[in-house]
């Protein structure tokens, strides 16, 4: 029987399904390079040819996901026929749902290990590849706002960059609700990220120049349903 040659972009996306799959079930901690190698069932020179490293593979993984990710929330905002407000707090929603949609709890918590202080440098590189995508379309809708007098704020881009770089903020509180021990040290730590989240919201409300409470953050509910979609496994 001859061999079924695949296009390189069809191989080299097999790889990274595989990848995933691998790190959901076992952990980024618990999965080496050779493990990736091996499961991926393709020679050591082929796989550094797509990944040079670990590292290249999960950041190749993240723009991936991020460009998923991103198509889903511009269908959103493209469905969203109210003013730059509802197209702003349409974006932050969509962005919630998709990542449930998508599975990303359970990807995170295969992850966490970047969010924590060592991995900072590679965990950077993971989150300019998402900001660079939504930075874009966030700016627009915020300067859309300013245009119709719902917003007020003289740089568009910055607030948008403040967004993105308060919701990397949470990595820390994130961490907190994987390392407790008991529900009850759990049920606090989701506590601690809801008010955080909450004092987000708030911090756009007023550089936006907008009422308390017109941006829509995640309540209590929602961010437990996120920890629920958790493995506990690792």
């Amino acid at each position: 029987m001859p061999r079924v040659i695949k296009h390189p972009d069809i191989r080299r996306a097999e790889i990274l399904d595989r990848a995933s799959a691998l790190f959901v079930q076992r952990g980024y901690d618990n999965v080496s390079l050779n493990d990736l190698i091996a499961d991926a069932g393709v020679s050591k020179g082929a796989f550094y040819h797509w990944f040079p490293s670990k590292d290249a593979l999960i950041t190749a993984l993240a723009e991936r996901v991020a460009r998923d990710q991103f198509v889903a929330i511009e269908i959103a905002i493209a469905q969203c026929p109210g003013s730059a407000l509802d197209r702003l707090n349409a974006l932050l929603q969509a962005g919630f749902d998709v990542k449930m949609r998508m599975g990303t709890p359970e990807q995170l918590a295969a992850m966490v290990s970047l969010l924590r202080p060592e991995n900072a440098h590679l965990y950077g590189r993971i989150v300019a590849v998402g900001e660079n995508l939504m930075r874009p379309l966030l700016t627009h809708v915020i300067s859309v706002g300013v245009q119709e007098a719902i917003f007020n704020t003289f740089d568009a881009e910055g607030v948008a960059d403040m967004i993105q770089g308060l919701a990397a903020r949470v990595n820390s509180n994130v961490v907190q609700v994987f390392d407790a021990t008991d529900e009850s040290g759990r049920d606090h730590a989701i506590d601690v990220l809801t008010s955080r989240l909450k004092l987000h919201g708030l911090t756009v409300d007023r550089v936006l120049g907008l009422p308390d409470g017109s941006v829509t953050v995640l309540g209590r509910a929602q961010v437990e349903s996120m920890v629920a979609a958790l493995p506990r496994n690792y």
